[in-house]
């Protein structure tokens, strides 16, 4: 369950960033607040680089959907 989370919070991070700015932008926030996130971490319980991967994900998810939807629009 927590890596569907850290995937959902990458993804939206990207889509709602990468919407107003540009997608790659997008993308470069999630990616900072997964390896923000697990800074975090290290001071809490333990740094977890699946956790940051999943959040990685979820932004190149969010990032390639704009990318698509851009596309699709000017087609």
């Amino acid at each position: 369950m927590d890596k569907l989370v850290h995937f959902l919070c990458g993804l939206v991070i990207a889509l709602s960033v990468g919407l107003f700015t540009a997608p790659y932008i997008g993308l470069i926030a999630a990616v900072l607040a997964g390896v923000a996130k697990e800074i975090y971490d290290i001071k809490r319980t333990k740094f977890n680089i699946l956790d940051f991967v999943y959040t990685a994900f979820g932004g190149c998810l969010g990032t390639l959907i704009i990318y698509l939807f851009k596309s699709w629009k000017n087609f």
